[in-house]
C-alpha cells in the first residue's frame, strides 16, 4: 500500500531540525518553565544531540553528508520515543507534568514531522513557481481597482 502524499523534502526536514535544535538548546528550557532542572538538561543534551547528527546528514543541509537521509529519519524516531521515556524512566515524571509533558510534546512534534516528511527528500509538494513569477511582475493596483468589487457599500 503506497503512503499518502507527504509535502516536506529533506531541505524543510533540514531547516526543522536546525531550528528545533536551537531551540532546544537555548529557550527551550525556560519557555517551558523547566530552566535549571534535570529535565532541562536532557532536553539541551536531545537538542544537541540532534543538531549533531543533522549536521552530519546526507541532506542539502548536511556539512558533513555521512548519514543517509533515512538513518537519520529512524534516528529521530528513535531520539523521540527516548525522549519521550526518559522523564519516566528516570522518575521525573513523580514531580509533576512539567517534569515530563515536555518531553512528551517533543516527542510528539518529531513524531508529527516525521509523518510528513518524504523519505525519499524530495517531498510530493513542489509550487509553481513560474505562476508565482508571474503575479509577482502585475501591477498589484490593477488587481484592486479594476473589475467587480469585492465589498459593495450598504445602501441606506
Amino acid at each position: 500500500m503506497p503512503f499518502p502524499p507527504r509535502p516536506v523534502d529533506a531541505t524543510l526536514h533540514g531547516v526543522v531540525d536546525y531550528t528545533a535544535g536551537a531551540t532546544l538548546l537555548t529557550v527551550f528550557p525556560k519557555l517551558a518553565g523547566i530552566e535549571g532542572t534535570r529535565s532541562a538538561g536532557q532536553i539541551r543534551r536531545a537538542g544537541a544531540i540532534h543538531a549533531g547528527y543533522s549536521a552530519l546528514t546526507d541532506y542539502p543541509l548536511g556539512a558533513v553528508k555521512a548519514i543517509p537521509f533515512p538513518v537519520h529519519l529512524a534516528m529521530d524516531a528513535v531520539g523521540a520515543v527516548a525522549l519521550a521515556a526518559t522523564p519516566f524512566v528516570t522518575g521525573q515524571w513523580k514531580k509533576g507534568p512539567s517534569q515530563w509533558l515536555p518531553h512528551v510534546g517533543l516527542a510528539l512534534f518529531e513524531l508529527a514531522s516525521l509523518a510528513i516528511t518524504d523519505p525519499t527528500g524530495r517531498g510530493d509538494w513542489h509550487g509553481d513557481v513560474e505562476a508565482v513569477r508571474r503575479s509577482n511582475m502585475e501591477d498589484p493596483g490593477r488587481k484592486i481597482y479594476e473589475g467587480p468589487r469585492a465589498v459593495t457599500p450598504a445602501v441606506a
